[in-house]
């Protein structure tokens, strides 16, 4: 444990030329990985793997070696030399492919989150501090404006004949009348402030609670697949990220043939006793009904349905490989026009995964079209895109009623968790429905369609 292990040998070029920075910064040292180790309270198996390649190492980490080698050599770490680490931490952590890079997705979602929690609460208090400091003056100015009242009633009934003297109360009474309309309104715009930032807290606090649920998830997928945090060994899924272009899609389909084959088999005698409903539609445009790899009790109701839309055929396989573990019956659509005949056709929607780039009508219409439905309304919809996840794009996805917005590649274990979230809400939802004579209190602050307020 003492000495650097090799490279592995399965690294992406990527997660390759990080490693080798790492050991050239580690070299300077000039210790053993167990004595670094015990110096930064770490593990020394976990810091091994760090600079063999095999795990990526969080941005903290980096962080501290880059500190503790210009400690050692006494020469300050340059900003190009910080910038160039952080382009290839994150290329490296995209290429990766383990557990560890979805839960550190959504740990960052999470921490963001958080910080606009926080960040309402102490606008709040703010806010608050303000308000009550605009009442104490409002009822300061009608104490002022009663006795000046009081005092002019008294002159003018006592001298008829100083009436312009009294024109200069008259003018300080104006005065403290247009004060205080003043101050009403700012009271009451502050009131509405207050409003909204509480009602933004609140959300930004479900979205905790649903990103911690996520979070869940996903340690749990990596628990039950045999991967830990300690060991992190990447876990042989079948395919890689799917993106939206065809030839990177193609590989995902080819390495998920054996999953798809039973689909399609399915999905072709799903398509014989449908009769002549469908028989004179093209194949290309159908959309396809992909039952479960085994039966899950879901308890009592159908099993809840997914919705993928995607006018790339690879791609739809690829995310059918990907959510087939999951046990929900998948329906796919090639264009925005069969994605809302299936909502027509089927029932019992959890959750609807929607690409953006499409002809005739795109992600951002289709999602229009969607939420004008008072049927579909409530379903949670998440973009999926090749287009990126800057501002401008996320926050015209999140202005269509979009609960996420994510980025292709995607990181599988990251999307297996949100939509076996959203799915148990979903459950959770239709057996309170059902059941309960209280109504469903497991996010009592938002809906799905409020999503859009905290991008």
């Amino acid at each position: 444990m003492g000495e650097l292990r090799p490279l592995a040998d399965d690294l992406s070029d990527e997660c390759r030329q990080f490693a080798v920075m790492l050991r050239e910064l580690f070299a300077g040292l000039g210790i053993s990985v167990r004595r670094y180790a015990a110096r930064r309270y770490r593990d020394p198996g976990t810091i091994s793997r760090y600079l063999s390649g095999t795990r990526v190492p969080p941005w903290e980490f980096v962080l501290d070696l880059l500190t503790d080698l210009a400690a050692a050599r006494s020469v300050p770490t340059t900003p190009d030399a910080v910038e160039l680490l952080r382009e290839r931490h994150r290329a490296a952590i995209h290429t990766s492919g383990s557990v560890g890079h979805a839960v550190e997705v959504l740990q960052n979602q999470l921490a963001d989150a958080d910080r606009a929690a926080r960040s309402a609460t102490l606008t709040e208090d703010a806010l608050g501090r303000a308000l009550l400091e605009r009442q104490h003056r409002i009822a300061d100015l009608e104490v002022r404006l009663g006795q000046l009242e009081a005092a002019w009633a008294a002159e003018r009934a006592r001298v008829e004949t100083l009436e312009q003297e009294l024109a200069c109360p008259d003018h300080d009474r104006e005065q403290l009348l247009h004060e205080q309309d003043r101050l009403r309104q700012e009271v009451r715009r502050l009131t509405d402030e207050l409003e909204e930032v509480r009602r933004r807290g609140m959300l930004a606090e479900d979205r905790c609670q649903l990103l911690e649920r996520q979070l869940a998830a996903v340690e749990a997928q990596g628990v039950a697949s045999g991967e830990t945090h300690e060991a992190d060994e990447a876990e042989a899924v079948g395919l890689s990220p799917f993106t939206h272009a065809p030839p990177y899609a193609t590989a995902h389909a080819s390495a998920a043939a054996p999953a798809t084959a039973t689909a399609a088999t399915a999905t072709t005698a799903t398509a014989s006793r449908a009769g002549a409903a469908t028989a004179g539609r093209p194949a290309q445009h159908q959309a396809a009904a992909y039952p479960p790899p085994a039966a899950t009790a879901w308890g009592a109701g159908p099993r809840p349905k997914i919705l993928i839309v995607d006018d790339q055929r690879d791609n739809l396989l690829a995310m059918e490989a990907v959510l087939a573990t999951l046990g929900q019956e998948l329906v796919a659509a090639t264009s925005g026009r069969e994605a809302l005949k299936a909502l027509l056709d089927h029932d019992d929607f959890a959750v609807i995964l929607l690409d953006v780039q499409m002809p005739e009508m795109d992600g951002y219409e289709t999602a229009a079209q969607i939420k004008r439905r008072p049927r579909n309304r409530d379903i949670p919809l998440l973009f999926l895109t090749a287009m990126g996840a800057d501002p401008e794009h996320s926050s015209r996805g999140y202005a269509a009623g979009a609960v996420d917005y994510i980025a292709k590649p995607v990181d599988p274990w990251a999307l297996r968790a949100k939509v076996s979230t959203f799915t148990e809400i979903f459950l959770e939802r239709r057996h309170y429905s059902r059941h309960a004579t209280t109504p469903y209190t497991g996010f009592p602050n938002f809906r799905f369609s409020d999503f859009r307020a905290i991008p």
